[in-house]
């Protein structure tokens, strides 16, 4: 059976345009992982069974040496598939460098195709350089290349289908990441507080929708009338259970959800 854990790594914590439900929205520690850490917790990855390792931030574009990590990074005997999780906003310029320094695939954050909207959610991102980095991801052959999106009710939930019509026209995966309602929510256009909507939620939108059995812990994935690209899902028991990530810090987290890293992760490795 086809192991498909991936390892993410958090290159840095910077990020010019975070998300306004993102967790890190006022952090304060503004660091970046310097690529010999890199390089060890990759190798350490690879010891303990990895063979996909996902780069994330924070922004990973804002690494002041992003290409330099992605090659020696990729250079690691072992890893079968380098990946990154970005914005696209520095993506597009970079992305053929990236591809030769062995960048695999590709992450987009795209959540509306509204400009308007857009901005809100990310306190002033330009979206066409978002919509440049997928382009640049299927153009160069990045496969996967997906699109990450979480949908709010009332801000960003006309759009949904429109996603899915993004799979059945291009050789794209749209992800749907489920959050938790706690704390101050987002607000709709009308300005009032809204809720993140449940992959369950969002699946019945998709009338005819099949199960694709892929042996992910942490997406499950579907296929939406035959489309060039595949629907997948992390609801938040996935995301309590999977998606273990090494911080900038060098600490582990053992999900998505976890809020709280305990283990540095190249010390549990070296004893």
């Amino acid at each position: 059976m086809e192991d498909n854990r991936e390892l993410r790594i958090q290159v840095t914590t910077k990020n010019k345009f975070p998300r306004l439900y993102a967790p890190d929205l006022f952090a304060e520690n503004k660091t970046e992982m310097n690529i010999d850490t890199a390089v060890a917790v990759a190798k350490a990855a690879v010891a303990t069974g990895y063979k996909r390792l996902r780069l994330t931030g924070g922004e990973p574009m804002e690494h002041s040496r992003i290409l330099d990590l992605v090659k020696a990074v990729r250079e690691v005997e072992g890893i079968e598939r380098l990946s990154m999780t970005t914005n696209g906003t520095l993506f597009p310029g970079k992305a053929k460098d990236l591809k030769e320094a062995g960048l695999d695939s590709v992450d987009v954050l795209l959540d509306t195709y509204s400009e308007e909207k857009f901005i809100y959610i990310t306190g002033g991102a330009p979206i066409d350089e978002t919509m440049d980095a997928l382009e640049a991801g299927v153009r160069l052959g990045m496969k996967p290349t997906r699109i990450q999106t979480t949908i709010i009710e009332g801000l960003n939930d006309a759009d949904i289908l429109n996603f899915g019509q993004f799979t059945l026209n291009e050789p794209v995966d749209v992800i749907f990441l489920e959050r938790e309602n706690v704390g101050e929510a987002a607000k709709g256009e009308d300005g009032k507080k809204t809720r993140f909507m449940s992959t369950e939620e969002v699946k019945k939108k998709f009338k005819g929708m099949v199960k694709i059995p892929v042996q992910d812990p942490l997406i499950e994935y579907g296929k939406w009338y035959e489309g060039q690209g595949r629907i997948g899902f992390i609801d938040l028991e996935r995301a309590a259970q999977a998606g273990e990530e090494v911080t900038a810090a060098g600490m582990l987290k053992k999900s998505l959800r976890d809020e709280d890293p305990a283990d540095n992760f190249l010390n549990k490795i070296n004893h």
